[in-house]
């Protein structure tokens, strides 16, 4: 993980210096994808609905809750051969992400994405979406002991990229993102265009609402 310090000149900082990504829902729209590769895992036909309402923060725990904890491993194994072969089909990063990201990397600021996904899925659909170059620093389920709504990940993304919390915007389209954010001090950002749970982020009242990539244009605004 890439730990140089960050280096602006205080007269022209963006507004925040950092700033990490939730994945899915925010940088790219997988959700479809998901949803079929998680049927395909359980060998049943779920709605979206019932998806949604799978408790557990990680892709074992959910699958644990629809089959014996013995079968999981395989349905792991045919969620991720899924989701690898549907991928160019069924998924796209959303209209504005590529021009919000290059333009925070343009103004130097360091960015972080914090996922829960597994850390083979979150490298794969970051390299297929050709925005891993943005970066460095990826923090998964994989990395934390406790998922989101727990800071725990989004505060190792963070000491990874040597942010302070209160200068760094968590943005993602999860009400647990806004909690895990507000938990560990960061300033939280809701990704309204991918998500799906929309009147809950309402409630929440994030420091910031998005209805898309390009109101987040903002985050990136140089301090007058």
């Amino acid at each position: 993980m890439d730990k140089t310090p960050l280096v602006v000149d205080t007269a022209s900082q963006p507004f925040f210096p950092w700033v990490v990504f939730d994945m899915d829902g925010t940088l790219v729209d997988t959700f479809h994808l998901n949803l079929k590769s998680f049927n395909y895992a359980v060998k049943r036909t779920l709605s979206t609905e019932e998806v949604l309402g799978i408790p557990g923060g990680t892709l074992e725990e959910e699958l644990a809750n629809c089959m014996p904890r013995g079968a999981v491993p395989r349905a792991i194994q045919r969620y991720h051969a899924h989701y690898k072969s549907h991928f160019g089909s069924e998924t796209r990063v959303f209209p504005g992400i590529r021009v919000l990201l290059f333009r925070m990397h343009a103004r130097g600021i360091r960015l972080a994405v914090c996922t829960g996904a597994s850390r083979q899925i979150a490298e794969f659909t970051l390299a297929r979406s050709g925005l891993a170059q943005y970066f460095p620093t990826v923090v998964t389920g994989d990395d934390v002991e406790k998922p989101k709504p727990d800071p725990e990940g989004l505060r190792l993304a963070m000491e990874s990229i040597g942010a302070h919390s209160d200068q760094t915007a968590y943005v993602g389209d999860h009400p647990n993102d806004i909690r895990s954010g507000r938990t560990a001090g960061a300033q939280t950002a809701a990704a309204r265009w991918g998500s799906m749970h929309r009147n809950e982020l309402q409630d929440l009242k994030p420091d910031f609402i998005f209805k898309s990539p390009f109101e987040a244009l903002t985050l990136s605004d140089f301090r007058s």
